[in-house]
């Protein structure tokens, strides 16, 4: 199983918090420990208690998230930024936070910040088997399409992702295909993003298997007679920074 990231949530409207957690209890790599409606009664249990990520709300009654901020004592905690002011979001990208939601939020968009947060945090991680999934285990089981069958499916061995015709299907290695009628995004929140990059809204790439990109598509090493269509880059920053870091030549 991978890493579990502990994170509290600062709202002074409970509704603002509660909305928040029906949304994150789907999310098994996530544990929101506390809530908290009073700033200064989050202040103190982070002096006492360590965390990974906060999701803190920028105006909160007679102070707000930049005040906040200054004068914790660890500058290094990953924010998420949540504020129904579109105004906030440049002052929050200037202070570095991980992500700046608007309210009400969309489940879809919270979950990329989730998914911002786990990259950020993983980056800290001990490198010790980061690069590879040779060793990860994780799985998760495929309904169907009989009743009561179930289908392994281990991480390391899925070549890419695809939806088509309202279902997922995942290419694996060994020319294998298995089906399930899950929804793309289900389905990406079980993917560990430091291995598995979105490229197009249809389809999703392990990396441990990309061979080349170029204006035709992606070639996989593994299910070479396949090109993966590839979508806008303003779309999938993640996929196309991943393909243009640590590169050579001209």
């Amino acid at each position: 199983m991978g890493k579990i990231w502990s994170g509290i949530i600062i709202d002074d409207q409970q509704a603002c918090i509660d909305h928040l957690t029906e949304m994150v209890s789907e999310i098994s790599y996530v544990d929101i420990v506390r809530t908290f409606t009073d700033p200064q009664e989050a202040k103190i249990f982070l002096r006492a208690n360590k965390v990974d990520f906060m999701i803190l709300d920028v105006e909160l009654g007679k102070t707000d998230a930049f005040d906040f901020l200054r004068t914790l004592p660890s500058s290094d905690l990953k924010t998420i930024l949540y504020t129904a002011h579109r105004q906030y979001e440049d002052l929050g990208y200037d202070i570095h936070v991980v992500d700046v939601l608007l309210k009400e939020v969309s489940r879809s968009r919270f979950y990329a910040a989730l998914r911002r947060v786990d990259e950020a945090l993983g980056k800290l991680l001990p490198n010790t088997g980061r690069d590879s999934l040779e060793h990860y285990s994780y799985y998760f089981m495929i309904k169907g399409p009989v009743r009561y069958k179930r289908t392994e499916v281990r991480l390391r061995e899925v070549v890419y992702v695809e939806s088509t015709n309202g279902q997922v299907k995942f290419h694996l290695i060994g020319d294998r295909t298995l089906v399930c009628n899950s929804p793309m995004k289900e389905v990406q929140e079980k993917l560990p993003v430091n291995w598995f990059k979105q490229c197009h809204k249809s389809f999703i790439i392990n990396t441990s298997f990309f061979y080349s990109y170029g204006a035709d598509g992606i070639l996989m090493t593994e299910r070479t007679k396949t090109k993966i269509p590839v979508g806008d880059k303003k779309l999938y920053p993640d996929f196309f920074s991943y393909i243009n870091s640590n590169t050579i030549g001209g």
